[in-house]
């Protein structure tokens, strides 16, 4: 892309994914920003403190990047932190789930390759994993299933995907989608009443207030939640 050579200073929004020093004492961030995808960038004596990035270059800090772009690689300047969710380094549970998303992301996406619309999903499911009171089993499930949407794989919740019926006692996830119970004969995948199936769907569909409402009062199987969210992360995965 011509304008990935372009030299001088850039300013994007984004989000630490990872970060690696060296035993030079140098650092090196991969960076997920708006308009650019993923990059590495380097900050030269970071590692010993000769720059001083303070906790901004841990992953999860979400902020505004500013870098010099050089004829072969990145430089970070400075990182205005607008968000650092440190809260979930207090909660083992919600921290193993925040960074297997961020360690997803980093894996799926091509470098340098832009998807703004992942961004704010990205950002708003590590808010909800955030409040205590939102099961993370939920909150996954919703991260996974909008990411697919962008992508245009996320298995149709409306109905059957083989004879279209919206409502029926029994169903089946598979790896090809979401099949009523009379059509799944003989396929393999997660077998899910009625009522989960509805709970599936309002997770993935209903708006951020309505859903944390929700999310924060309901009771949920979380080994067949599970269950689901591997389904689903596994098509992630099988898109790299």
């Amino acid at each position: 892309m011509e304008g990935a050579r372009r030299q001088g200073l850039l300013k994007e929004r984004g989000v630490v994914l990872r970060r690696v020093d060296t035993p030079e004492g140098n650092r090196r961030v991969y960076l997920f920003l708006a308009h650019q995808g993923p990059l590495w960038a380097s900050a030269p004596g970071a590692a010993r403190g000769k720059v001083r990035f303070g906790g901004s270059t841990e992953p999860m800090v979400w902020g505004i990047m500013h870098l010099y772009r050089g004829p072969n690689r990145f430089y970070l300047r400075d990182v205005d932190v607008r968000k650092d969710f440190w809260s979930l380094r207090a909660r083992p549970g919600a921290m193993r789930r925040a960074i297997e998303w961020i360690r997803t992301v980093s894996l799926v996406l091509l470098p340098m390759h832009p998807c703004d619309e992942l961004l704010p999903i990205l950002y708003w499911s590590l808010c909800s994993l955030e409040d205590e009171a939102v099961p993370g089993v939920v909150a996954e499930w919703r991260f996974f299933w909008k990411w697919l949407g962008v992508w245009g794989l996320a298995p149709d919740l409306a109905r059957c995907g083989f004879c279209g019926v919206q409502e029926t006692q029994s169903w089946v996830l598979s790896e090809e989608g979401l099949f009523c119970g009379s059509c799944s004969s003989g396929k393999g995948g997660i077998r899910l009443d009625k009522a989960t199936v509805a709970d599936l769907r309002r997770a993935a569909f209903s708006p951020r207030a309505a859903f944390l409402a929700w999310a924060r009062t309901a009771a949920f199987d979380e080994k067949t939640w599970n269950l689901c969210n591997e389904r689903l992360k596994r098509s992630i995965l099988s898109g790299m």
